[in-house]
């Protein structure tokens, strides 16, 4: 240990082991709360593509 770094300045090697191995990010977002997905925009689900012929309430302006 350095003479500048203080004891609690030390990570464990559990700590330092998840820093070189971090988990798959699958596993990560498993691990997520259901309120943390539902808020996460990076975690909506696939929206449906719906082309405008479809769309009979909206017309384009010609």
């Amino acid at each position: 240990m350095a003479e500048n770094e203080r004891p609690e300045d030390v990570l464990s090697p559990e700590v330092l082991d998840k820093i070189k191995h971090p988990p798959a990010i699958d596993d990560a977002m498993q691990q997520l709360s259901t309120e943390e997905v539902m808020n996460n925009p990076a975690m909506t689900p696939p929206t449906i593509d719906d082309s405008m012929e479809d769309r009979s309430d909206w017309k384009r302006d010609e």
